[in-house]
């Protein structure tokens, strides 16, 4: 959700893990795609149609497009007639098409509107492997491209839902990080979510999502908490948490099918689940800026999976939010349950 190349903060979350054999040095043309890039986009292109419905329904035949951009170029595929400053690359195509690209003034990895449509942005695998001190591998690339691709996705289907989550940012300098009380006390939830993560019983999963809920609710009231910063953590997670949880599942699934991938090797699971849930559980009031809000999010979200079959009708709503849904899939509230569900 940053401009140019601020995906870089979000990399805490990326461990040294990041296979260097897998993230291959090809010879970059900055005019234009190179084949590296195409085959990367047809990869991305094949797990959203494949696995889109099962992250999300809905998301396989969504209108989403895709950006790719280097250090001199955003490239745009899919696109029809993007207006100006978009220009047709000449003497290339895309799977058989022409393809559009513009100058690379203001790069964005996020949702990027194009016209009336929007596409998921974010820099090629070379261009991140130039500028971060270790390499990222080509699989894990994939998933952060269709992690851009589902904030399209959210700014499609919940636009003004979408907008408003996107403002709260407005809010950060505001909300007290480096509070030690607060801290300590997002630290007991995030290892609360972890420990509902790893139960096996509905009824101990239950439980410790209620002690979540306890936690973040007397969290908020040991200080004078604005309602602007609740809006804000409501906010985060929904954008946020739930892209990340996309881009995990996206993993988990491409995993699940192995040697059907011609471009990369999907392991049996997300490279950075371990330390993603190492910081969960132990650091979860120590991630600066948006970052916790990845963790919770996504921590919530797969246990909706859980506890709450059918929550992903209703998350979409304009004041619908994670910990709703939680409350909603604990407690004996069938009307609002129902509603959620529903999509009402």
């Amino acid at each position: 959700m940053l401009p140019g190349l601020a995906l870089i903060p979000v990399l805490p979350f990326i461990s040294l893990m990041a296979s260097g054999d897998a993230a291959q040095a090809f010879p970059l043309d900055l005019e234009r795609l190179s084949d590296a890039d195409k085959t990367e986009l047809i990869e991305i292109l094949r797990l959203k149609n494949e696995f889109g419905d099962q992250v999300w329904p809905g998301l396989s035949g969504s209108d989403i497009r895709n950006i790719l951009y280097n250090e001199r170029y955003e490239f745009l595929v899919g696109h029809p007639k993007p207006p100006s400053p978009w220009e047709v690359v000449k003497g290339d195509s895309f799977l058989g098409r022409p393809y559009h690209r513009r100058p690379a003034e203001n790069p964005q990895t996020f949702a990027v509107a194009v016209g009336t449509l929007w596409a998921g942005s974010g820099g090629t695998l070379e261009l991140m492997n130039s500028k971060i001190p270790f390499r990222l591998s080509r699989e894990f690339h994939v998933v952060i491209a269709l992690h851009e691709i589902f904030h399209a996705f959210q700014a499609n289907r919940a636009p003004q839902r979408f907008a408003r989550a996107a403002s709260v940012y407005k809010s950060e300098k505001k909300y007290p990080y480096k509070d030690p009380t607060f801290s300590a006390a997002w630290n007991s939830e995030g290892e609360t979510l972890a420990i509902a993560l790893a139960a096996e019983e509905e009824a101990a999963v239950s439980g410790h999502v209620q002690q979540f809920l306890d936690i973040r609710e007397a969290r908020r009231k040991q200080i004078a908490f604005d309602p602007e910063l609740t809006a804000y953590e409501h906010g985060l997670e929904w954008l946020e948490g739930l892209a990340k949880y996309a881009e995990v599942r996206f993993y988990e699934l491409a995993a699940s099918r192995p040697g059907e991938a011609a471009y990369t090797d999907y392991r049996s699971g997300h490279p950075f689940r371990l330390p993603d849930l190492a910081r969960l559980r132990r650091n979860l009031g120590g991630q600066e800026g948006d970052l916790r809000f990845y963790l919770s999010g996504m921590a919530q979200a797969m246990l909706l999976d859980r506890l709450f079959p059918g929550w992903k009708a209703g998350v979409f709503e304009e004041k619908a939010n994670l910990e709703d849904c939680l409350r909603a899939a604990v407690l004996p509230d069938q009307e609002t349950r129902s509603r959620l569900s529903s999509g009402r």
